[in-house]
């Protein structure tokens, strides 16, 4: 999980005992002006509903909280750090997450990237991957989640699509792996391309 230790939550129970800010609401008006009104509202509230259930979802299943702290300082407590376990707070985070997903019965395929979406008769169907050897495999399915992240770490992209170019106008994070290939996938079988 690549930086997958610290979920976001508001207004969870860990997030209630600290007794400051924000609220669903003020965090929804704070990250709507901190981006200039140019993301979809939408998906900004139902991601903040989801960030309190997300959380009580994952102590459920037994993942504990360290605590919930500020990104940066004068920052809201909203970064659910999971409480270290084994060798880091992903590694414990993730095993149990490994877990449930198989005693729900999910097969886990490493090394194999998702290289097409297959789409038939206007109806998603599922995915082409590619082991470790390089051999295709055609996995059917009733739905396909995309969940690759962005292009952070794509110069090119990051280039085409705001035009900055990284390095010289623009920093970021450049999480290895996310290059866009799950934004690509989904624009070839129609996903509609909205502002990035």
């Amino acid at each position: 999980g690549n930086m997958g230790m610290v979920p976001f939550g508001i207004e969870s129970p860990i997030h209630r005992m600290k007794q400051m800010g924000p609220t669903k609401e003020e965090a929804f008006k704070a990250m709507m002006h901190y981006t200039h009104y140019q993301v979809d509202a939408k998906l900004v509230s139902t991601y903040f509903d989801k960030a309190t259930t997300t959380i009580e979802w994952l102590q459920n299943m037994g993942v504990e909280f360290y605590d919930a702290l500020a990104y940066f300082p004068g920052g809201w407590p909203t970064w659910h750090i999971v409480a270290p376990g084994g060798e880091g707070c992903a590694r414990n985070l993730y095993r149990i997450l490994t877990e449930r997903a198989k005693e729900k019965g999910v097969e886990i395929l490493l090394q194999t990237p998702a290289k097409k979406i297959i789409k038939q008769g206007g109806k998603i169907t599922g995915v082409i991957a590619e082991d470790r050897n390089g051999q295709k495999i055609e996995i059917a399915a009733k739905a396909v989640i995309v969940a690759t992240g962005g292009f952070g770490d794509n110069p090119q992209l990051i280039k085409k699509f705001t035009g900055f170019e990284w390095g010289v106008d623009m920093q970021s994070f450049r999480i290895p792996g996310l290059a866009g290939d799950g934004l690509r996938m989904a624009w070839e079988v129609g996903a509609y391309q909205t502002e990035m």
